[in-house]
């Protein structure tokens, strides 16, 4: 078959590239950067195979009063660009409205997540899985010992997600390190996490060139097609390139890359932060996420992270550099023991979201051979093997074996 395009090197293109080789289909590949060093290189790194619950729910609306009025909470949004951001926020809140939408949500979600861990396994192979992953579970915590989320509680039981509930004493026993303040726990036993998200991607990628696979770092500046060849013709920093079969998998900046083929999509930008410590500056077994404070810490193998917030800001504002002592100041709550001194570094970065939480997979009406899969928010490295099936199987004619109408851009 002829050579397949991919622009976007992060976890989705990159997994959407090996799955095509593995079918025998040569993939050039292009990135302004080195692959995995996007968003794929600083998120929480979490891979859960039982997550399956979208952002918006029923009554989250209440909340956001309180949320944006707490420079230390999990929302924020710079006021220079509420206007740029409004029609987004709006569909988010209501994407979460009703209870049947979040039921189908969370459905389309438990397909895409459910056999992540066996679908890297098939795309890294025994030795490489071992080393990538650590399925050891993941400890959802709170502080209040009110459970005020049955809603989701019996969607999750229904898609056959159901944690071990643990109380104040079992997550002592688990944990020694954590704050008394917590007061109950989920553990997801069949979630695990990334050694590390960049050295993931690289080994992908490593793959990817072993299989003969063309990688080309430049910024694409611009995409148009030629109706009467068919061609999709790619505007790069340094040279013009064309294609037959183009598939979009950039991200957050996937919005801008398509806007030359005239194609909108409802993507925002919801930035993250993390701050990174020495891997011993907290004797941590498995990621533990606060959930009422939304972020999380993971220990991978060259560092401890620390990864949360929700900045709705763009892709050009500045960071905001009070996130970081934030961060600081909530991990250490978190966990009395952490050794402040052994923080290494600051990052910020851009998660792709659609205001439904499910990403665009699929086609699009009138520009034949064209793919899109981006728009996985929070769950990128979990929804990315999956994806990547998905979009492998329409590229190549073949059925896929669920239902990717959820997906679609004409859901909008």
């Amino acid at each position: 078959m002829n050579q397949v395009t991919i622009i976007g090197a992060g976890i989705v293109g990159i997994c959407t590239a090996v799955t095509l080789q593995q079918r025998g289909i040569p993939v050039r590949l292009i990135d302004e950067r080195e692959p995995g060093t996007g968003t794929s290189y600083g998120n929480a790194g979490l891979l859960s195979v039982d997550s399956c619950m979208p952002i918006a729910m029923p009554g989250m609306i209440k909340k956001i009063p309180k949320w944006l009025s707490d420079r230390e909470g999990p929302l924020s949004v710079r006021p220079a660009y509420l206007s740029t951001a409004a029609p987004w926020l709006l569909k988010w809140l209501k994407a979460g409205f009703s209870e049947s939408g979040v039921r189908r949500l969370s459905s389309a979600l438990r397909v895409l997540h459910r056999d992540a861990d066996q679908l890297y396994l098939q795309l890294l192979g025994p030795k490489e899985f071992a080393q990538a992953f650590h399925m050891t579970g993941q400890l959802h915590i709170w502080e209040s010992e009110q459970d005020n989320d049955a809603l989701g509680r019996q969607i999750r039981a229904d898609n056959g997600v159901t944690p071990r509930m643990l109380n104040a004493q079992e997550i002592q026993d688990l944990l020694p390190h954590i704050s008394r303040k917590v007061k109950r726990g989920e553990l997801y036993e069949k979630n695990g996490h990334a050694s590390n998200p960049y050295q993931l991607v690289q080994s992908l990628f490593q793959l990817f060139l072993k299989n003969g696979g063309q990688f080309i770092r430049q910024k694409v500046n611009g995409i148009s097609r030629d109706d009467a060849s068919g061609q999709y013709r790619i505007i790069l920093a340094a040279q013009d390139l064309s294609t037959s079969r183009l598939v979009v998998c950039a991200g957050a900046w996937a919005k801008r890359v398509l806007s030359g083929l005239h194609v909108a999509v409802p993507l925002e930008t919801e930035r993250g932060y993390h701050v990174c410590f020495q891997p011993d500056a907290l004797q941590l077994s498995i990621p533990v996420l606060h959930k009422e404070r939304a972020f999380g810490v993971t220990p991978m193998v060259d560092n401890l992270r620390v990864a949360g917030f929700v900045e709705i800001a763009g892709l050009d504002a500045a960071p905001d550099m009070a996130r970081e002592k934030v961060l600081m100041q909530q991990a250490k709550m978190l966990f009395p023991d952490l050794e402040l001194e052994k923080k290494k570094d600051f990052w910020l970065g851009f998660r792709p979201s659609t205001p439904d939480s499910l990403p665009i997979l699929g086609t699009v009406d009138k520009l034949p051979e064209l793919y899109l899969g981006f728009g996985h928010g929070h769950t990128g490295i979990t929804g990315a093997p999956k994806s990547a099936q998905i979009l492998a199987n329409l590229i190549t004619n073949t059925p896929n074996d669920v239902d990717i109408t959820p997906y679609g851009l004409d859901r909008f």
